[in-house]
Order: structure tokens, then C-alpha cells, then sequence
């Protein structure tokens, strides 16, 4: 997909450049800022960011906003020593963890709160079975493309979850964030 690929190069070049890393960063503050705001995330919440890529801003934004502790799982082993450097270098690693993993396949069980960045793919597939997984009370937020972009992105569809609320951004390409919470 070409905005995955995209996206993928502009945080590739982060992860190594200051500069570039707190330019993209601003592109994120808000959004995460709403989210948090959205899901009620406080420093006693355990954090899942599923595709955090090699610069897990959101992850980083969510632990500075709340000072929740949060683990990032990626399953493209080329982001995991970027992410990793990027939380080193950053002074945050006793706080945010960075795991070569699917999505599918991370214990959720220990989570309040499940976030699915915008490029998960395939989106239904971790969504549906994240679902299925989540311990009662857990909180999912899902990111969803502007509606023009929706083509550009993994398919989703809400019809197996109940959506609590949503908010709607102002980026250019993330149209809104559900919030979904277990039974």
C-alpha cells in the first residue's frame, strides 16, 4: 500500500534525524492528545500499541501524556532496532517496550487499553481477533482514514463491534478514532 510504504520511509528517516523525528511528531500530538482524552488513559493503564513502526510516536506520546507504561509490538523486524534506538535514545526505555511480533499474536490479556495504528493490515483480521481476546473493561482504539483515503488502507468494518464514542481529527490522513470496550 502506498501510504503504508510512505509512511514507513518518512519514520525510517525520522528515527535518525532529530530535526525530522520532532517535525512528524507534531503531526501526532493531537491526535494522541484526543485519544487519550477518549479512552480516559491514566498512569495505572498497561498500553498495547499494535504497529508502532520505527518510530512509535503514538506509543511515546501516550507514555508522556499519562505516564502509562506501554509495550509496541511490530511484526516488520527491519522497525524494531530503529523503535528501539528512538526509546533509547529518548530516555524512555524503562517505560515504553518494543517487540518483534504480530498483532494476532500478542497476549492482550494484560492490557486496558489496545491501540491499532492505521496501517495495521490486515485490519479486520487483528481487530476481530483482539476482540475476541480482550479481558473485560479493555479499551480499543482504532484509527480510521479519512473517508476519501479509506481505498489506500487494510478494509474494516465495525459490524462485530459496538462503538462506545469516537472522536474526529484534523490530520490529513487519520479521519477519526473509535473506542470500543469489552464485555
Amino acid at each position: 500500500m502506498m501510504i503504508t510504504t510512505i509512511t514507513q520511509r518518512i519514520e525510517s528517516l525520522a528515527s535518525r534525524t532529530g530535526v525530522l523525528y520532532r517535525l512528524v511528531e507534531k503531526y501526532y500530538v493531537d491526535m494522541v492528545k484526543k485519544e487519550a482524552g477518549l479512552a480516559g488513559i491514566g498512569k495505572d493503564d498497561r498500553i498495547l500499541c499494535i504497529g508502532g513502526g520505527c518510530c512509535p510516536f503514538s506509543a511515546i506520546l501516550f507514555h508522556r501524556m499519562t505516564s502509562a507504561k506501554v509495550t509496541v509490538v511490530d511484526n516488520n523486524k527491519d522497525c524494531i532496532p530503529k523503535a528501539r534506538k528512538v526509546i533509547e535514545r529518548l530516555g524512555l526505555s524503562e517505560h515504553i517496550r518494543v517487540v518483534l511480533q504480530d498483532g494476532c499474536a500478542s497476549d492482550i490479556k494484560d492490557y486496558s487499553v489496545i491501540h491499532l495504528a492505521l496501517q495495521v493490515d490486515p485490519m479486520q483480521q487483528v481487530i476481530s481477533d483482539v476482540e475476541r481476546r480482550m479481558s473485560p473493561g479493555a479499551k480499543l482504539l482504532v484509527r480510521q482514514p479519512k473517508k476519501q483515503l479509506r481505498g489506500m488502507y487494510s478494509k474494516f468494518s465495525n459490524a462485530t463491534l459496538d462503538c462506545c464514542s469516537s472522536i474526529t481529527h484534523k490530520s490529513r490522513s487519520v479521519g477519526s478514532t473509535f473506542l470500543y470496550k469489552a464485555m
